[in-house]
């Protein structure tokens, strides 16, 4: 059963005013992306009330938990990809037969994670280059984190699901709800309750993500919900599992081998000791407020390209390209010259919380030297977002693993090294730097990807 909603949903996305179709689809996922931005900097300025120790602890450690969710965010985005085409042809028992199929392999996945790094915390956290003493204070704080993973899983690929048939506005209202949930709840235990364990702030964000898998199951589990939940369409089906691997696996490989390439530059970065640490993934999540904001072209224009090219309209899926790369590039010039210029110091500022005045001075000073190079990153990544959007809508998913993958490996490490190793004075801006080149560099390779892409495109079309 499709509901009245949802069939309008899909009429806008496939005939109503481009424009305003993109914006539609776009600015809840970008307002999603950008409250999770403020999240994640309201949650550092907490746990540097601890110490700037644990700052640096969290920033570590996210990165490992950055690279398991990839597999979760792999598998719900190719899930999507493809529900969304389907979606768009208008074969809704086969779309909510993928749906299932998704959540089937979602469960396997899932109880693998938590079996395998629950027991294995402390090798793992090892094996990732994360610091001694950085590992003492934040095993707990893993271990949570774990747990909190497995909700966010099936929170990725529920709300894949909803994105898939346009419906984006429900990611913004349940963030600003876990949102709500998650600081008032760490402000409560670090500020109310004087609890100084950063364990405490990963409890916070575990039960906002269980609130928002409660309500999301709800909803899954409606009838006139196009892609209900069925328990017996969960049991795997070679061919469609095979289809779904075949394009959610190249987005998991990318993503993971990025995250995994992070954590190994977070591994280089303890020369310079660990504030430096910290001070890089701060640096990170000032842009993230702009740069992951502007990921909702990513997201948002491969579900309206996806579903077009279900419905054989070729012509439109490529004018959604067109529309959202105006859109990202020009917001991406406005993002940077707000982060670089006018914000930044004020920023900063947020996180001079700890009475510990020589630590606190040292890390602002840190974090500021590498945004000035790491900011450059912003329009860059505005091109990127509004590349990939495009390629994801193809399924050209083996293509975004080879630019994910070359963003960390070809261009980002192999510039801190060579600034590690020749030229040692730099010190610790080599990381903002090796950060502004390569996210430079890819946004040139894409462009370049894109452009032979679509030259195979034309070359099929006249051979037809």
């Amino acid at each position: 059963m499709v509901s009245a909603k949802d069939l309008r949903r899909r009429d806008r996305i496939l005939n109503g005013n481009l424009w305003i179709t993109i914006i539609s689809i776009c600015a809840p996922i970008f307002l999603y992306n950008l409250f999770n931005s403020f999240y994640a900097i309201i949650d550092a300025v907490v746990v540097s009330k601890i110490n700037p120790t644990s700052v640096s602890a969290v920033a570590s450690l996210s990165q490992i938990q950055h690279l398991l969710s990839s597999l979760g965010s792999g598998l719900a985005a190719g899930g999507g990809i493809i529900v969304a085409r389907l979606f768009g042809a208008g074969d809704m028992d086969k779309a909510r037969f993928h749906s299932n199929q998704t959540i089937g392999l979602s469960n396997i996945v899932i109880a693998l994670l938590l079996g395998i790094c629950i027991p294995f915390a402390v090798p793992i956290m090892r094996l990732s280059g994360v610091p001694d003493e950085l590992i003492k204070i934040g095993t707990s704080y893993f271990i949570v984190q774990i747990i909190t993973l497995a909700f966010m899983f099936y929170n990725s690929v529920f709300m894949s699901m909803q994105k898939a048939k346009g419906n984006t506005k429900i990611m913004l209202w349940l963030n600003i709800l876990t949102m709500i949930i998650k600081l008032s709840l760490s402000f409560l235990f670090v500020w109310g309750m004087n609890m100084r364990d950063i364990v405490w702030v990963a409890i916070a964000t575990l039960i906002g993500q269980a609130v928002m898998f409660a309500v999301l199951l709800s909803m899954m589990l409606q009838k006139d919900n196009v892609f209900v939940i069925k328990p017996q369409e969960f049991k795997l089906k070679r061919e469609e599992c095979r289809e779904i691997l075949a394009m959610s696996l190249p987005i998991f490989l990318g993503k993971f081998i990025f995250s995994f390439g992070k954590v190994s530059i977070n591994a280089m970065c303890k020369a310079y000791g660990p504030l430096v640490v910290g001070a890089l993934g701060v640096s990170n999540n000032i842009n993230g407020l702009v740069t992951n904001s502007l990921n909702s072209f990513e997201e948002g224009t491969s579900t309206i390209i996806s579903q077009n090219l279900g419905a054989g309209n070729f012509k439109r899926a490529m004018k959604t390209f067109k529309y959202s790369f105006f859109m990202s590039t020009a917001l991406g010039i406005v993002g940077y010259v707000l982060i670089r210029f006018i914000l930044q110091d004020e920023i900063i500022g947020l996180y001079n919380q700890n009475d510990m005045a020589a630590d606190s001075e040292l890390f602002l000073t840190l974090i500021k030297s590498i945004n000035r190079y790491d900011s450059l990153s912003i329009l860059a990544l505005a091109v990127n977002s509004a590349v990939l959007g495009v390629l994801y809508g193809f399924g050209q998913t083996k293509m975004t693993m080879v630019l994910n993958i070359s963003r960390v490996f070809v261009f980002r490490i192999p510039v801190l090294w060579y600034l590690q190793t020749f030229h040692k004075e730099i010190g610790a801006e080599a990381a903002g730097i090796s950060m502004g080149i390569s996210n430079i560099c890819i946004a040139i390779a894409s462009l370049c990807c894109l452009g032979i892409f679509l030259l195979k495109l034309k070359k099929k079309e006249i051979n037809v």
